[in-house]
């Protein structure tokens, strides 16, 4: 069977007379976009280096797990923080984070895998464009980087989803052939069960869609998914999530779709970061509506973009259905999901990202748009150079409870969010006595009794 995936972009950027070069990312003009790519990687890690802590909303609160973990891994006390007894999905980053703390402080140890999950994403996403967008490969990679590999679930500190997602791409990076083997499905798919839950099932509908229309791959399917699978069940079956489903949709049909609309929205590579002071609404007024108009554009070019390469691969009868299938199902549940479900925020947007990335690797694109829609990585990268330029009170915790329109605006990200738990991890790693601060998620690879913020409010 051919490789939809790669055949159908690969074989209209032919007919388009797109080079034939076997690696043209490294081509002129795809040089300079693959120079944008590296570049960008490289300011992000940066950012991520010479902040006074990585400005990832939730990550210095999986930090500070790491460092718990590494602890607990040494025998030496936590209080009454014990290690989750059933198979937890949201826990590869903790274990990650606790294994290298082992053999270097746990700051470095947190900056250090942030920098790995950077090298990881601008590389898979160069592959990608390689492989599936041979018209405009560097670009391609570009607005991978911008719409989904670094885009606001990332800087909302959401590091097991990202990874997950780093992973789901390398997925398209295998041979036709490997996909179809059980033993590269088992692997990936145990690796990404214990990455993120909403990444795995995305996973399992990709392949679910491939084995219904190719019966020679529901064995081989389900084989591979097997060992994930009783992982998921006995998981579900312990009600290891914890707490009943809350949900917060007020303001009626209008307010929910104008939310789901935004989260579309924050594809956009403008980012807002919110200090104590406020953000760019109150600093720097021009920046944030001229952001916010850029990041509308960049939805709609979006929608366009994904519009357009859906009629080429119709008119081209070269329609990958499987992925086709799976993505219009994640986005059906993206569509009525409600804002808060198991105290997860926005569950809806942790399916909507998957369906884009197989959306945007299998359909043919208009080179032209996607070029337009790379050029997004220069507005990420100059939103970063203000983060870093700018001083900020970087000590002083913002609490969602706090925020208002007037004061913090859309597309925001809360870099201080867990900053307690960052100076917890560094004085606890000093003195070398017990951590202090309780655990804010109960989908972890710990378990506590308390979960609070810094400012001693839930979350």
């Amino acid at each position: 069977m051919p490789d939809a995936a790669e055949t159908a972009p690969r074989a209209l950027a032919r007919a388009a007379g797109a080079p034939a070069s076997p690696w043209p990312g490294f081509a002129r003009p795809g040089f300079a976009w693959t120079g944008l790519c590296l570049c960008l990687g490289a300011l992000v890690a940066a950012v991520l280096v010479l902040a006074p802590y990585p400005p990832l909303q939730d990550f210095p609160e999986w930090a500070y797990q790491g460092h718990l973990l590494a602890r607990l891994l040494r025998g030496l006390p936590i209080g009454e923080i014990h290690l989750a007894t059933t198979p937890v999905p949201n826990s590869s980053v903790q274990l990650l984070l606790g294994l290298l703390s082992l053999a270097m402080p746990a700051a470095l140890a947190a900056r250090l895998f942030l920098l790995g999950l950077v090298g990881a994403s601008v590389a898979v996403s160069l592959g990608l464009g390689r492989r599936c967008q041979p018209a405009a490969p560097g670009a391609f990679a570009a607005l991978l980087l911008v719409a989904v590999f670094l885009n606001a679930a990332f800087w909302n500190g959401y590091v097991n989803f990202q990874l997950g997602m780093v992973l789901l791409g390398a997925w398209f990076l295998l041979p036709e052939a490997r996909r179809a083997s059980p033993w590269p499905i088992m692997g990936f798919g145990l690796v990404i069960f214990f990455t993120h839950a909403m990444v795995f099932f995305a996973f399992c509908a990709l392949l679910g869609a491939t084995a219904l229309l190719d019966r020679r791959r529901i064995i081989p399917t389900a084989i591979g998914l097997l060992p994930a699978a009783i992982l998921t069940g006995w998981y579900i079956a312990t009600d290891a999530g914890g707490g009943a489903t809350e949900t917060s949709a007020t303001g009626g049909p209008a307010a929910f779709l104008a939310y789901k609309l935004y989260t579309v929205a924050k594809l956009g590579p403008y980012h807002n970061f919110v200090f104590g002071e406020g953000g760019d609404i109150v600093t720097r007024p021009a920046v944030y509506w001229a952001g916010a108009a850029v990041n509308l554009a960049f939805a709609a070019g979006l929608a366009a973009l994904l519009g357009l390469g859906l009629r080429a691969a119709i008119r081209g009868r070269r329609l990958a259905w499987a992925p086709l299938l799976a993505a219009a199902g994640l986005l059906a549940l993206f569509a009525v999901l409600p804002d808060l479900v198991q105290n997860v925020v926005n569950p809806g947007e942790r399916l909507m990202l998957p369906a884009l990335l197989m959306l945007l690797l299998v359909l043919p694109l208009p080179a032209a748009l996607v070029r337009a829609l790379g050029l997004g990585a220069v507005v990420l990268g100059a939103c970063l150079l203000l983060l870093l330029a700018t001083d900020h009170a970087w000590r002083e915790p913002v609490h969602y409870t706090e925020l208002r329109a007037e004061t913090a605006g859309l597309f925001r990200h809360r870099p201080t969010a867990f900053a307690c738990k960052w100076q917890e991890m560094l004085r606890s790693a000093a003195a070398g006595d017990l951590p202090r601060e309780p655990l804010a998620f109960r989908t972890s690879l710990l378990i506590g009794t308390t979960s609070a913020g810094c400012t001693g409010k839930p979350g």
